[in-house]
Parts: C-alpha cells; sequence; structure tokens
C-alpha cells in the first residue's frame, strides 16, 4: 500500500528553560495561589501538538527568538519546501528532520536547517471527501491530524484514511508508525482501525463518515485518536481510539452510548487530545444535545452515556479500555446545538501547575463558538447544572468573547496569561486576545481580558504559540497564522506579537507571508525556528540567517 520515495526537492500539486512566578509571600497565602512555579522542561524537538500533552503552546526555551532578533534584519523566511497535498498538521521536529504530513497522503522528513527533503512516503490513494457531500477541510482526505513523536524510539505515529476498498463508501482508517530518519514502516504497522466501542455494543466504528482531525496523543505506550464528521454529515458518533504500541490491540470509546447517529464529534478545530498524566485523556465534543441525546442534570463524577456539547475526562483502565470518570457540560447544551454554537469547537487546554490554588490545583480552559472562557477544575469538572439554582458550576468564566475555532495558548510569565484567536463572524473584529490569571478577593482563580490586538483574525485562523527564555519579562512572544484576505486562505501571514498588552493592545510585532494558509494550522517552533505548513502544499521555515 506504501512506497518509499528517496528524493531532494520536489514540486508540490494540489493543494526551557526554567521559570518561577515570584508573588509576596503574604499575599499568595492569602489567596491560596499555589508556589509551584511555571517551570517547563527544556525543549529538544517538537513532538506533538501545541509542545506538550497538556497543550499549552508554551515553548519556553527559545532564548533565540527573542523580540530583539525577530525584529531584526537577519531574521526572515529561509526557506519554503515544495510538498504534495495541503498541510493541515502541524509539523513536528524530530530532531535533524521535520516531520510533514499531507492531505494527499504523503510523509515527508525535511532537513530542519536546510529545508531539503531527505526522505518521502506515500500512503495510498486519498479519499475524495466529496464522497460525504462536503469539500472541507480539503478536498481529499489523507492525513489530517497532527501526529505524535516518540523520541524513545525514534518513532511516528499518524493516521491516514485510505482509498483502498471496493468503492469510495469503503474506504480504510489507518494507524502508521514510521522510522523519523527514514520513514519506513515498523514492523507489524499499519493497523487498521475497526471495532466496537466497549460503552457502545452493536455500533461499530464508521469509517466512511469518520474524520479524524484533533492530535494524536501518546500516553504510556499508547496513541490516542479522536473521531467526528465531515461538514456534520451522518450518520456519526464521536469517538476515542486507542492502539497499544506494543501489542497493536485496539480499544475504542463513543461520546454517545447505544447509537451510531447522535453525533458528539471529538474534533476540537485541530487541537489534541489533552492528558495531566497517567491514565487522564481529556476531551470536547460538539453537537448532540439537540438530537435528544443531551447530556443528563447531574454530578460530574457520575457521567450519563450522551456527552454532546461536553468536556469529558476519560480514565484509562487496567485492560487498557476507556470509560468517562468525569464531564461539564453548560445546561444551556441544547441551545448551542440548535445554534451551532458548540462547545467543542474548541480544544481543551491543561494549565501548568503554577496556575492554580490550594483548593484548584488543577485547571483546564475551555472556550468555543459562543466566547465564553470556562476555567474548570481538572479533578472536579462541574457536571451539568450543580451551580446555584441549577446553573452552571464552572471554577469560573470570563467573557462572552468571540467565538473560538481552536486552543489558548498559555506563558507563565508575569503572573500567568492565557492567549486567543477568535474567529471572525461577520462583524470584523476578531481580535488575539490575551486573557491575565489571578486570584480574587474570595480566592478564586479568574480570566480577565486584559489585552486585544488591533488586527482582526478571520475564519480559519490558527491556534496561538508562545516562545520565551522562561518567564523572563520581555521574552515572549504569541505566534499565530492569520487565514489570508482571499479565498480559502490567500494572502495568509505568520503574525508575532508581544505577549504583554500595553494599554490594552496586543502590539504587532511583525508579519511574513506564508502564501496560501491552511485551516486552523498551528506553527511549529523549535531552535530558533518557526515552521508552518501550508494548503497550498509548502513547508515554510522562518528563523535568524
Amino acid at each position: 500500500m506504501a512506497r518509499l520515495i528517496t528524493s531532494t526537492h520536489r514540486r508540490g500539486s494540489g493543494r526551557s528553560g526554567r521559570g518561577r512566578l515570584r508573588l509576596r509571600a503574604g499575599a499568595a497565602a492569602a489567596a491560596g495561589l499555589l508556589l509551584l512555579g511555571f517551570a517547563a522542561p527544556a525543549q529538544a524537538v517538537e513532538s506533538t501538538v501545541s509542545v506538550n500533552n497538556k497543550r499549552t503552546g508554551w515553548d519556553s526555551n527559545e532564548p533565540n527568538l527573542s523580540p530583539s532578533q525577530v525584529s531584526s534584519a537577519n531574521f526572515g523566511r529561509r526557506w519554503s519546501t515544495p510538498v504534495n497535498g495541503a498541510v493541515l498538521a502541524q509539523p513536528l521536529v524530530t530532531g535533524t528532520n521535520v516531520v510533514v504530513a499531507t492531505e494527499n497522503n504523503y510523509v515527508y522528513g525535511i532537513d530542519a536547517v536546510t529545508g531539503k527533503t531527505n526522505w518521502t512516503r506515500q500512503l495510498g490513494p486519498a479519499w475524495p471527501t466529496s464522497s460525504v457531500h462536503c469539500n472541507d477541510p480539503a478536498a481529499y482526505t489523507g492525513i489530517t491530524s497532527t501526529p505524535v513523536y516518540d523520541p524513545s524510539s525514534n518513532t511516528v505515529y499518524l493516521t491516514s484514511k485510505v482509498n483502498d476498498g471496493p468503492d469510495v463508501q469503503h474506504p480504510h482508517w489507518y494507524v502508521h508508525a514510521m522510522s523519523a530518519s527514514t520513514g519506513a514502516e515498523r514492523t507489524g504497522w499499519p493497523v487498521t482501525i475497526q471495532g466496537t466501542p466497549t460503552n457502545s455494543p452493536g455500533h461499530p466504528f464508521n469509517p466512511f463518515t469518520a474524520a479524524q482531525r484533533p492530535g494524536l496523543l501518546l500516553l504510556n505506550g499508547a496513541v490516542y485518536a479522536g473521531f467526528a464528521s465531515y461538514c456534520d454529515s451522518g450518520p456519526y458518533v464521536g469517538q476515542v481510539v486507542g492502539v497499544n504500541v506494543g501489542t497493536r490491540k485496539l480499544t475504542l470509546w463513543s461520546t454517545e452510548s447505544g447509537s451510531d447517529s447522535q453525533e458528539a464529534g471529538i474534533w476540537q478545530a485541530g487541537g489534541g487530545l489533552v492528558s495531566d498524566g497517567s491514565g487522564r485523556i481529556f476531551v470536547s465534543t460538539g453537537n448532540g444535545a439537540g438530537t435528544g441525546a443531551s447530556p443528563s442534570q447531574g454530578p460530574g463524577n457520575r457521567p450519563p452515556g450522551h456527552l454532546g456539547e461536553s468536556v469529558v475526562r476519560l480514565g484509562v483502565n487496567s485492560d487498557g479500555s476507556l470509560s468517562a470518570r468525569d464531564f461539564f457540560s453548560p445546561t444551556n447544551n441544547r441551545t448551542l446545538d440548535t445554534n451551532d454554537s458548540d462547545l467543542g469547537s474548541g480544544g481543551p487546554v491543561a494549565l501548568p501547575n503554577g496556575f492554580g490554588t490550594t483548593a484548584h490545583p488543577h485547571l483546564l480552559v475551555q472556550v468555543g463558538k459562543d466566547g465564553r472562557v470556562f476555567l474548570l477544575d481538572r479533578d472536579n469538572l462541574g457536571g451539568m447544572g450543580q451551580g446555584p439554582n441549577g446553573t452552571d458550576n464552572p471554577v469560573s468564566m470570563a467573557g462572552p468573547f468571540e467565538g473560538v475555532w481552536g486552543h489558548p495558548a498559555v506563558w507563565g510569565g508575569g503572573g500567568g496569561y492565557v492567549y486567543t484567536v477568535s474567529t471572525d463572524t461577520g462583524n470584523g473584529r476578531s481580535p488575539l486576545r490575551a486573557l491575565k490569571f489571578s486570584v480574587n478577593a474570595a480566592g478564586v482563580p479568574t480570566l480577565s481580558s486584559v489585552g486585544t490586538s488591533n488586527e482582526g483574525f478571520g475564519y480559519g485562523s490558527g491556534s496561538p504559540v508562545v516562545t520565551s527564555n522562561g518567564t523572563a519579562g520581555g521574552s515572549a512572544l504569541v505566534w499565530a497564522v492569520w487565514s489570508g484576505s482571499g479565498p480559502n486562505g490567500a494572502g495568509g501571514e505568520l503574525r508575532v506579537y508581544d505577549a504583554v498588552p500595553v494599554n490594552g493592545t496586543m502590539h504587532l510585532r511583525r508579519s511574513f507571508p506564508i502564501g496560501t494558509a491552511a485551516k486552523f494550522v498551528v506553527p511549529a517552533t523549535d531552535g530558533g525556528r518557526v515552521y508552518v505548513g501550508t494548503r497550498d502544499g509548502h513547508l515554510v521555515a522562518f528563523g535568524t540567517a
């Protein structure tokens, strides 16, 4: 099915440093704030979407991406290497290679410094997305989600949809494992995704309507992928599929127990499945409530079988199967579904331990299409209707602001910031927004909007990432892909902003043309360079000459 191609450049077609939060001890004690600090490990590779399994998007070991260096005449586009197909997956930096995957089912190992193509692999014919009356996110589906890299085995894991059945109604989804150095498939791979969720007997995985957009998660020797739909074309349900990398045993879990048509897809605009520790996985879902499969009002530690419009914490059981352990769903979940204001357009982000209090040491941010920014407790998500008089029960809520199709980024300096890129809904004012972390007089963690960009971001713009030299003041920058002024991403840019707003404004330091922007793409950062994949089939690298 797959073939390995050694090549030079090919013409494309189609489409941690460490830091610590410093507070006066008396003030910290009064607020109950944890003095754990915002430490982050040194960055050696970019192995997964948005830097780490918490999906903070914070690369804290980039002294060579300082504001002064990025502003210098020596910083700019270094090279642009063509690839075959649109690149929606974030590139991965695996040492000397940047691994790039495309919707035409091509995978490349490209030299991180020179842009030379070291190896190419083709995984079989891509599947025509029009088969389900959709052309989104691309005309063909091959590799859409961000793969994950395991440095311990030098292996890249990815999912691909291949049009290799008897007709277009019978494609296959595969999980691949390949050498990051050569692209060669590991022995015993790929694994075909098939079977029935353990919590939904009689409702097997449907590869025809299933779309796989969230970035992959590698956790405790297993790779996990989330599934939703194309353009809400049914029948479908959200599912999480796990593959044990040693035994290649599959496990499946459904967001809608007892159904193969009640939606609740997991797509998160490409944001990765989240984990904050062994056996813990967080996902967000959209749709589902309006189909009659609304979450039931009740405490978070008793999740219902139907989990549309929810944040869900899954647990990995001793036999490798998955089960829902906790959930949060807004009480207006049916309205969110009816108005296409899905919570699950946003991917969850687990905040570093420096954000939090003794009462709520482990926090999570969730924001979707309706613009409410929920701050949730990862150990007690809040259920549904568990607040006063049957209201919501998050730790706190900010907004509503503009809707978000993506996931936030985080910086631990200056007391802690969270950044969102909102999406233009027709008013022409959808900014990059900075939210400041604090603890109010009642000891409750909160996020407050403290700055926005003058520049708007159109539909399809990507999620932000942050680079810094630890938590050093004046070292942090926020990077995001702007979707462009033309159709389908034409005229896209990589924009970079100062991380700390001044007088309520996020200062645009520079912008760089990238060609045609792909939908919801996330830049990769490593070693003083920034890498962006494009819809018109290029990997573009920026850095200092």
